[in-house]
């Protein structure tokens, strides 16, 4: 399947989204995809454009208490920490690891390393191609 997308926060805020002429190839079962979001794409009729309003528990889950730890602040190097932003870590296995910051102190930081759009609600627009 060739398809065109776009993924917003319920919001309006662009998330992730094909470039002007730029199409994907979409390949089911590949695991590339989240099952919703997968089945939702393969709804699609070659040809059609259609949206999807996705609650939280089709999309991304919620956040994940398991996943909230606090670090050293030293652990994040030069990287001065901000409530509510992103930090990205890169493990020693080359992947990386996005955390959002939920409190700050002096000697440390929490984190919640849940993924970054847990607990959204998502509108996902897919226009098939071929």
């Amino acid at each position: 399947m060739e398809i065109k997308f776009s993924l917003w926060l319920a919001d309006g805020t662009l998330v992730d989204r094909t470039v002007d002429e730029e199409t994907m190839q979409f390949e089911p079962g590949d695991g590339q995809w989240l099952p919703a979001l997968e089945s939702h794409v393969t709804s699609v009729s070659v040809g059609e454009t259609k949206q999807f309003l996705l609650a939280p528990e089709d999309a991304f889950g919620f956040p994940d208490g398991s996943q909230v730890h606090w670090l050293a602040r030293e652990d994040l190097g030069d990287t001065e920490p901000a409530e509510n932003t992103l930090i990205e870590f890169d493990l020693p296995n080359g992947d990386g690891l996005i955390g959002r910051v939920l409190k700050i102190e002096a000697d440390r930081v929490q984190l919640d390393f849940s993924h970054p759009l847990a607990g959204q609600e998502l509108i996902l627009e897919v226009e098939r191609i071929a």
